[in-house]
């Protein structure tokens, strides 16, 4: 199985990206990382992936504020529609209602969320790695 990560350009995304990156190949699975800051205003193919996975944290308490860089990158991507998706949130206060938000911006792209994580720390990865790998072989 494919899997195409896409996270955020910051220090603590790109570590839990690697971490599940690693986790993920543990289980057998071909795993690409993309960030925010990839290649300018080229155009993101997600033919060749099985899943796509958006990681990212956000602002404000009450209001959960997702990066409009996470936004732009999804604009970015082609071949999204149908495509299978799982909206990863780091955990903190109103994490429920970012989650539901990042959710609804992969929708907009036509993907199909199917699964979405809450995450305190990269311990968590190998028990969402091998939750990921057996939602991929799921046809």
């Amino acid at each position: 199985m494919r899997i195409l990560i896409l996270h955020q350009a910051e220090p603590k995304m790109t570590e839990w990206a690697k971490n599940l990156q690693g986790a993920l190949q543990n289980q057998k699975c071909q795993v690409n990382l993309i960030d925010t800051n990839y290649g300018g205003a080229a155009p993101i193919s997600t033919a060749p992936y099985d899943l796509v996975l958006v990681m990212t944290t956000f602002k404000g308490w009450w209001r959960p504020i997702i990066p409009i860089a996470i936004d732009e990158l999804l604009k970015r991507c082609t071949r999204l529609e149908g495509r299978r998706g799982v909206a990863i949130v780091a955990n903190r206060i109103n994490a429920g209602r970012a989650v539901r938000f990042l959710m609804h911006l992969m929708e907009v792209q036509g993907m199909m969320v199917e699964d979405f994580a809450t995450v305190r720390s990269a311990n968590e990865f190998p028990g969402l790695a091998e939750r990921l790998a057996r939602l991929g072989r799921r046809d």
